[in-house]
């Protein structure tokens, strides 16, 4: 019995993915149609490149959400551990141990969000929040609101080199998707994060570490951030205090499409994958067809309203007919 059903659920979500994959083809085809700028193998792997830094984080957001857990944080995160690599390094110091001075600085900072959720017992949103308004406010004092700009090839190269005409950026992205799809589906971390989003007290029971994983989740989280930014600074050899400005939404919009439930408990770094492409997709879209930024930003919300929508309906959440069925209706 639990075989069929497990097995009636694995279907299930392998079906999302392909109905998703669908999507982007068909969108594709469509936008090539209304404008053939947009059906160009340059373009293409632009949008795979300008996709990599969000499809990289996407992944890390993929455990935050299912484990019942959100990070507001991680635009704000970003541009303080850059503001920071970046001093470290052009004062001289080595590149390579600016870069791991990035990554602890995720790492600890991640941890800090996980530890105030489990021991303070602060909910996630409100956690984050807070974390998302402090990080940006000292990148900002730290930063003196001047642009950092000038790393070394050594550093750029992970920005705008490629391989065999494939860009570096979208090279380390797809490698971590498929490490971040092993880590979430193969092995007891990944096991442990689904457990807690589905029931956070059954998991206790079982013996699971509730609060060490949630820590390490956000930990986790928090050293993705410092990957996908050393991408995204290498990629535009700058950074500043106001870098990835509201970049968490764009994060959470594609994992939630890509079929993440909202609820926790269940995930697929797959479907977070093909969000990030999907929603980097329509902005390359509605660029070249010269839409205003501020009408991409109404979109974009739209986009996150929908998509919470969809996953409420797929998880029972809403009902029509209950609701105009309700006693206390009009």
């Amino acid at each position: 019995m639990a075989k069929n059903v497990i097995g009636h659920a694995d279907r299930k979500w392998i079906f999302q993915g392909m109905g998703l994959t669908i999507v982007v083809i068909v969108l594709a085809l469509i936008f090539s149609l209304i404008n053939p700028r947009f059906a160009t193998l340059s373009n293409f792997l632009t949008i795979l490149t300008q996709a990599s830094y969000y499809i990289i984080l996407a992944v890390g957001m993929t455990f935050v959400i299912t484990s019942a857990g959100i990070d507001l944080s991680i635009g704000s995160l970003l541009a303080l551990i850059t503001v920071i690599g970046f001093e470290l390094i052009k004062g001289g110091m080595h590149p390579l141990l600016g870069v791991l001075i990035m990554f602890l600085l995720g790492g600890f900072i991640g941890s800090i969000s996980g530890l105030l959720i489990t021991l303070v017992k602060i909910p996630p949103f409100i956690t984050t929040l807070g974390m998302m308004v402090s990080l940006r406010g000292l990148a900002l004092i730290h930063s003196a609101g001047k642009m950092h700009y000038g790393l070394p090839e050594s550093l750029t190269w992970f920005g705008q080199g490629s391989v065999f005409g494939v860009p570096v950026p979208v090279i380390i992205s797809l490698i971590f998707v498929i490490f971040g799809a092993w880590l979430f589906n193969m092995t007891k971390f990944g096991l442990h994060v689904r457990a807690i989003g589905g029931n956070r007290e059954a998991a206790r029971l079982a013996g699971v570490p509730v609060n060490f994983i949630e820590v390490m989740v956000y930990c986790f989280m928090g050293l993705i951030v410092a990957l996908g930014g050393l991408v995204m600074i290498a990629r535009i050899d700058s950074t500043q205090a106001t870098i990835a400005t509201s970049m968490e939404i764009h994060v959470i919009a594609a994992v939630i499409i890509g079929g993440t439930s909202l609820f926790g408990g269940r995930g697929s770094i797959y479907g977070s994958f093909i969000g990030a492409i999907l929603l980097s997709m329509m902005t390359n879209a509605l660029v070249i067809a010269g839409v205003d930024y501020f009408w991409q930003l109404f979109i974009m919300g739209l986009i996150v309203l929908i998509a919470v929508a969809i996953n409420n309906f797929r998880e029972g959440k809403i009902s029509i007919s209950s609701f105009f069925q309700n006693k206390n209706f009009p």
